[in-house]
């Protein structure tokens, strides 16, 4: 069994060593794996649209992934059918639930340890919260607090595949 658990969006080119991985599994072997699906999510659009400001268009340009990141469920199908395995694939969204705080917006939290990793290694300090002062109002106004919490929904995408 080879398990891979939200790391695969990390891998550039991570469909050819999907293959490679299927086409060596042997009989009775299983591939199991989950990716974030949420990369045309309001949090990712807002976070892209910043990057691509003439202040850090340059610097983020080789750190930004896009919609392309991953796959589909469809897309991961198709690709793990041509090596003979048997499919299932689905996703789903998980509504997490944020608590709001008065000093931060609970999405900037979570996407410091997600999808803003790259950028936060490819900026200085200054240059780190600027960025983070230019990326705040977007995702305040893309997901709201009420009550005291935020609710982020997060799109998954999980593939079993065996041989």
């Amino acid at each position: 069994m080879v398990i891979a658990n939200a790391v695969l969006q990390w891998v550039p080119g991570h469909p050819d060593l999907l293959t490679r991985w299927a086409d060596e599994l042997p009989a009775g072997a299983t591939l199991a794996f989950q990716v974030p699906g949420n990369f045309d999510a309001p949090s990712h659009v807002a976070i892209r649209e910043v990057a691509a400001q003439p202040a850090w268009r340059d610097r983020l340009a080789d750190v930004l992934r896009g919609p392309d990141a991953v796959l589909s469920a469809v897309g991961y199908a198709d690709l793990l059918t041509r090596s003979g395995l048997a499919i299932d694939a689905w996703e789903t969204t998980y509504l997490h639930e944020l608590p709001a705080e008065a000093d931060e917006h609970p999405v900037l939290r979570w996407v410091e340890g997600t999808a803003l990793r790259p950028i936060r290694s490819a900026l200085d300090e200054a240059d780190w919260t600027a960025f983070r002062a230019e990326l705040a109002p977007r995702l305040a106004a893309a997901y709201p607090v009420h009550n005291g919490r935020v609710w982020f929904p997060f799109r998954r995408i999980f593939v079993v595949a065996r041989r």
